[in-house]
């Protein structure tokens, strides 16, 4: 595929060109100016205001929890889980796992994202839905253990096992399997170097959640003596590539110690704040070159996986916080939301529309009422933008969305069957008819 005539984004330099962007198979093939060679039965995608741009990596979700949306609301984070939460994942199976994450693929894929990472629990379901789909990701399950038992018999550890055997690595890495730590509260320290050395041995990337409450920091020095990020640094998790989410209540050592091991942090402003958790201060992480990147979190925490909408959050939070306009502008933040995640993922191919990159793209198109007049079309893209603004989504030069469509997966069916589902873990909530 050719894109003709189309406007793009350069990570390099921050700014938009106007130009010619080639595909061919998997990759990016050419970029630049002066209009390639047509390939013999070639289509050529016309690109008049029309905007280019790397796919979005989603760096923390948990997507099965669609079928949880808005679940619990107006709760803390603690109560949310232990009383809403928890109990209802209790119910789910593999089948319930694999249309929940269709649909949260198919949301991530209308709004543009390209590649996510995704803790939570039943994993092959999610696996044969990525698959099946096409898009990239990153899954794991959240290994948690609430007493210090032999590493090997915690819960979720035989599975992750299991994961990187049968899926690791997929499809040129396509779809990696990370090695998942719930949380320091949901953790002990055998089970914590149990998983360090999973994943060293493995070449996997980790994801955890980190510092998400004040509570969570206080609890942890009670029972430590420590901040959790101490915690983690000192049991050894982040000798490898690893994300954490969230990131709210951060001191100077712990911004320094995340620095120092170079841990990415996935920022979700929309679950911190619906949760009431607090507000991370993402321009001082990356006043210590701390890689900065964005998540949605899971649907009853946020409660969609309209990533366009938590790039706009991303900026405006930091901008009222430190009461500077200045701070995080467009640049940045399609940054954050594109090599950045790329980084955080442990993926070298994607990110960036260059020559040799995977074709992992997204296409704004510019005709719609919420996008005239074309001025800024940066500042435009990530304050004014919708979902229903994503013309195209491309995954290694497949289209996985276009139009309203979906090529790859049986919309229709997966929402009859997330209806269904429902009803059955719903069955006394007052409801729509469809």
């Amino acid at each position: 595929m050719l894109f003709s005539n189309i406007n793009y984004f350069s990570t390099e330099s921050g700014q938009i060109h106007c130009g010619y962007v080639q595909v061919l198979n998997e990759k990016i093939v050419y970029v630049g100016e002066k209009k390639p060679k047509i390939h013999e039965n070639e289509e050529i995608y016309d690109g008049t205001d029309k905007l280019l741009l790397p796919g979005f990596i989603n760096t923390h979700c948990h997507a099965p929890m669609t079928l949880l949306r808005s679940i619990g609301a107006d709760l803390p984070l603690q109560r949310w889980l232990h009383e809403k939460i928890f109990p209802i994942e209790k119910k789910l199976t593999e089948s319930y796992s694999y249309t929940g994450t269709m649909l949260g693929i198919a949301e991530l894929l209308r709004s543009g994202v390209t590649s996510f990472s995704d803790m939570y629990v039943l994993g092959k379901s999610r696996c044969d839905a990525v698959l099946e789909s096409g898009i990239n990701a990153n899954i794991c399950m959240g290994i948690v253990c609430f007493d210090d038992k032999n590493f090997q018999e915690a819960p979720f550890v035989q599975d992750t096992i299991d994961m990187i055997k049968e899926y690791h690595n997929t499809n040129h890495g396509q779809l990696q399997i990370d090695v998942g730590i719930h949380a320091e509260y949901t953790s002990t320290p055998n089970v914590v170097r149990g998983a360090a050395e999973l994943a060293f041995d493995n070449k996997c990337n980790v994801q955890l959640h980190l510092c998400e409450t004040q509570q969570e920091v206080e609890a942890c020095h009670m029972r430590h003596h420590k901040s959790p990020v101490q915690y983690f640094s000192e049991l050894g998790i982040f000798k490898n590539n690893t994300t954490a989410a969230h990131c709210v209540y951060l001191t100077e050592n712990d911004l320094e110690l995340l620095s120092a091991h170079q841990v990415s942090v996935a920022h979700c402003p929309m679950s911190n704040l619906k949760l009431g958790s607090g507000i991370a201060d993402i321009v001082k992480m990356q006043a210590h070159n701390i890689n900065v990147t964005i998540g949605t979190d899971g649907t009853a925490s946020n409660d969609n996986l309209n990533y366009i909408e938590d790039m706009k959050l991303a900026a405006l939070l930091q901008k009222g916080y430190h009461k500077d306009p200045s701070v995080i502008p467009a640049s940045t933040l399609l940054k954050m939301a594109t090599c950045h995640g790329a980084v955080a993922q442990g993926r070298t191919n994607t990110g960036k529309i260059c020559q040799g990159f995977d074709a992992d793209l997204v296409v704004i198109d510019f005709n719609s009422i919420n996008l005239q007049p074309q001025t800024e079309p940066l500042t435009e893209m990530i304050y004014a933008a919708l979902p229903s603004d994503v013309a195209l989504t491309m995954v290694r030069g497949k289209i996985l969305y276009q139009n309203g469509q979906f090529p790859t997966i049986d919309i229709e069916k997966i929402l009859f069957d997330a209806k269904k589902i429902g009803e059955t873990l719903y069955p006394l909530k007052n409801r729509i008819s469809l």
